[in-house]
């Protein structure tokens, strides 16, 4: 029989214990840090609102040039050091709130790269619709800073690729490989990259009502991300983040700092997100995060403190693919024989101990 345990955000019920089949239910009011990451942000930490927008390819500065890193501290409600594979995550939702009004379209939909691309260029692609969509990434860091060190008011970034910011930041959105290993996708557009945000943001009002594609978004939207049905690196990169305690996301969009509502002819023209600065984090508009977390053994892929079939057909769809690291129970990039043999013991002694 599962334990279930739900657990305040503030930390002032008792904390969770480790032992298998327990589920944990975190709910995060506000978040531990969050910071504008944009490199003329001369107020780092304590900004109020952070606008989300591309300068358009434009050389000393990144495509992704403004920038919300979001972080919460989970250790206090979910027993971090027991290993990665030991985090199953059953549900995970990100939200933050709009903080201006009717400035941008709402895009629900994976726009090409190409469409961000200059019309010029001979790999541009005309977007099919209005809007950009709301991204959210993997955090990846240089210059010596980790997790652990980068707070809200450490240093944006280093030398730059071109001056006078470009490809600079000591934080970054993320593209993670099988092996963890973070591409800064800051710069993604005029290096043509290829690869996908973590999420896109799903918009919803005050009723809980999805927004329609293409509608003009007004001030208090909720921008909701789903972490739960993420692809196998970015699972991985939240087990990872779950055994540090230390849950860190990068929002992002490629809206254009014009052509929006109005056409661009004054205003902002793109998404601004209130910071747990703002006083209206107070009554609810802050950065927020819900997680349904297992606590249990290796080999129980779904989390119902069971190795069984049904994670037998999930290890096998892992081990057909090689490098989805999720079922990767040895811990070396891949999910091979290996793997098999070490989930071949736990399936035989079928529940969890």
């Amino acid at each position: 029989m599962q334990l279930r345990s739900i657990i305040a955000a503030a930390g002032l019920a008792a904390l969770a214990s480790a032992s298998f089949g327990q589920i944990v239910v975190a709910e995060y009011s506000t978040p531990s840090m969050d910071r504008w990451m944009y490199p003329f942000n001369f107020s780092a930490g304590s900004e109020g609102r952070a606008a989300l927008f591309s300068p358009g390819v434009l050389a000393g500065f990144d495509d992704r040039d403004a920038q919300m890193l979001v972080g919460f501290d989970t250790n206090a409600e979910i027993t971090p050091g027991l290993g990665r594979l030991r985090y199953k995550v059953l549900s995970a939702t990100l939200s933050v709130f709009i903080e201006n009004d009717q400035a941008f379209w709402y895009d629900p939909s994976a726009d090409s790269i190409a469409s961000s691309l200059p019309s010029t260029d001979p790999d541009y692609v005309a977007d099919s619709d209005p809007g950009r969509p709301i991204e959210v990434w993997a955090c990846g860091y240089r210059n010596g800073y980790t997790a652990e060190t980068f707070g809200e008011t450490e240093a944006f970034g280093g030398v730059p690729i071109v001056a006078p910011a470009e490809g600079a930041r000591n934080v970054f959105p993320a593209l993670l490989d099988y092996a963890q290993t973070p591409t800064d996708v800051s710069r993604q557009v005029r290096l043509k990259q290829t690869g996908s945000a973590m999420a896109l943001a799903r918009l919803f009002d005050e009723s809980n009502a999805e927004l329609a594609p293409g509608a003009v978004v007004p001030e208090g939207t909720e921008v909701r991300f789903n972490l739960a049905t993420v692809s196998s690196a970015n699972y991985v990169y939240l087990q990872h983040a779950l055994n540090t305690g230390l849950v860190r996301l990068m929002i992002a969009s490629l809206e254009a700092t014009t052509g929006g509502p109005g056409g661009g002819t004054g205003g902002v023209t793109y998404p601004r997100i209130y910071t747990r600065e703002n006083a209206a984090a107070e009554i609810g508009y802050g950065p927020q995060l819900s997680l349904e977390i297992a606590i249990t053994c290796d080999a129980d892929f779904n989390g119902d403190n069971f190795v069984d079939d049904s994670d037998f057909v999930f290890f096998a769809a892992s081990y057909n693919e090689l490098l989805d690291a999720r079922c990767d129970l040895n811990e070396d990039t891949f999910t091979d024989d290996a793997d098999f043999v070490i989930f071949a013991a736990a399936y035989d002694a079928l529940l969890c101990d």
